[in-house]
């Protein structure tokens, strides 16, 4: 179709010159993807010629497009027609709710960013709301390049601890696998690894709400702990020192009531190491054990051999663990 076609339905259909039989064909014809950067401009260039006087249902009715379309109004400060825009918000409101794309064209996208760290690696991130996150050995982080008005929502895959800035008109939600934490501003630990059997989500202070898919909500205090089991869904919450459950941000390693496979999949991720468990340790076994000194691998491996129970070979960047022989009398 042309374009001089086209401006001229989009002209006719934002000051209503079309019968009522006929606008629903056209409303039809305006949120198909075709042509869409034709009818974005037709559009503005309308919208500029206007000169409407704004009340305030016509901003109501321009936030109310704002929220859903997940758009925001700091996004519009940077566009010289925005004051206009507002103004005929009422003729294009409308159009929006058809055709909600067209903020694509009116404006730069929102960005996600992602940040991953390596195994061996971690990595400490100031948000654009000025929280301040530390991300641990494999893990990674999405969130928006600016964050929504009502909102501020991050995506979670390994482990992160959290110090947010406290805003009440819009909380911060993490989303973790499973699980989602939501705050106003507070410090927090969330681990939620893909290959892990439980996520947890431990409270530093301040006061977290932890939803869990279709379960009831739990609120954590200060000092408390919530484990999913991933298998079960069952859900524990215990008061624990969270000196020790945070100490991975100031490089320490300390495990409480841990299972051996626990412990090794956390020393492969602090060491980006390969360690390979063929000694049968049964599971329902659990360690408590610190090492505070910044002790290479295989001292922290010689150490746990001798609490556990095994012997190890280690070829290369890998670590065989294998079952402890015991002399025969």
């Amino acid at each position: 179709m042309k374009k001089s076609n086209i401006t001229k339905i989009i002209r006719m259909f934002l000051s209503a010159r079309f019968p009522s039989e006929t606008e629903e064909k056209v409303q039809k014809w305006i949120i198909k993807d075709k042509n869409q950067q034709a009818k974005a401009k037709a559009s503005l260039d309308y919208w500029n010629e206007l000169d409407v006087e704004a009340d305030s249902s016509t901003y109501a009715s321009l936030e109310r497009v704002n929220l859903r379309t997940g758009y925001n109004k700091e996004h519009l400060a940077g566009i010289a027609s925005y004051q206009r825009f507002a103004r005929v918000a009422a003729v294009v409101v409308p159009l929006l709710l058809l055709a909600g794309g067209m903020f694509c064209y009116l404006s730069p996208p929102n960005e996600m960013i992602e940040v991953s760290v390596a195994y061996g690696e971690q990595k400490r991130l100031i948000l654009p709301d000025s929280s301040e996150v530390w991300l641990n050995a494999g893990s990674t982080i999405v969130y928006p390049e600016t964050f929504a008005k009502d909102k501020r929502l991050v995506i979670l895959n390994g482990e992160a601890y959290f110090s947010v800035q406290k805003d009440t008109a819009s909380p911060f939600i993490v989303e973790a696998s499973q699980l989602s934490v939501k705050v106003l501003g507070t410090k927090f630990n969330v681990k939620a690894y893909p290959n892990d059997e439980k996520i947890t989500t431990t409270l530093t202070s301040g006061k977290v709400e932890v939803n869990v898919q279709s379960q009831p909500s739990r609120i954590l205090e200060p000092n408390e702990q919530l484990t999913y089991d991933k298998k079960s869904s069952d859900i524990h919450i215990s008061v624990i020192d969270t000196h020790d459950t945070n100490s991975w941000v100031v490089g320490k390693l300390i495990f409480t009531n841990a299972t051996a496979g626990e412990i090794f999949r956390t020393l492969e991720r602090h060491y980006n190491a390969t360690i390979d468990n063929e000694a049968n340790i049964p599971a329902s076994k659990r360690y408590t054990v610190k090492f505070l000194k910044d002790e290479d691998l295989d001292e922290i491996l010689n150490i746990l051999k001798d609490i556990i129970g095994f012997d190890y070979q280690q070829h290369e960047n890998k670590r065989v663990l294998t079952q402890l022989k015991r002399n025969s009398l």
